[in-house]
C-alpha cells in the first residue's frame, strides 16, 4: 500500500489506537455495533491520543472552536446552520471516527472472504 505512505503525520499517530480498539472490538459481535458504540469508543481514541500527543492536543483546542465563536471571529464558512449537521464534534473526532470506521469495516470485509 504505496499510497498510505502520503498520509498526514496525523493518520500515524491516530492509527496504532485505532487498530488496538479495533482487536478489542474483534473479541465482540460485530452485528451488535451500534452508532453509541462508535461513538464511544471514538471518544476513548481520542483521549489516549491526546493524552499521549500533547502537542496535538493544542491544535486540536483551536481546530474545535464552537460555532458560534467562529461567527463572531468571522472566520470564513462558520455557517452554524450549515455545518452543524457535518461537525458535530469537531474536525479532529470526525477524522478518529472515519479512520476507525475504515480500519473497522476493512477488517469485516476480509473476515468473509
Amino acid at each position: 500500500m504505496v499510497y498510505q505512505s502520503v498520509y498526514p503525520d496525523v493518520y500515524y499517530k491516530v492509527m496504532p489506537f485505532v487498530m488496538m480498539a479495533c482487536d478489542e472490538l474483534d473479541t465482540s459481535d460485530y452485528e451488535t455495533m451500534s452508532p453509541e458504540m462508535i461513538m464511544v469508543t471514538t471518544d476513548q481514541i481520542c483521549e489516549d491520543v491526546l493524552r499521549m500527543y500533547p502537542d496535538l492536543a493544542q491544535q486540536v483546542q483551536y481546530g474545535d472552536m464552537s460555532y458560534e465563536a467562529a461567527a463572531a471571529y468571522n472566520i470564513p464558512g462558520s455557517n452554524v446552520e450549515s455545518q452543524q449537521f457535518y461537525r458535530r464534534r469537531g474536525i479532529f473526532r470526525d477524522l478518529v471516527t472515519i479512520i476507525l470506521l475504515n480500519e473497522f469495516f476493512g477488517r469485516r470485509r476480509r473476515r468473509r472472504y
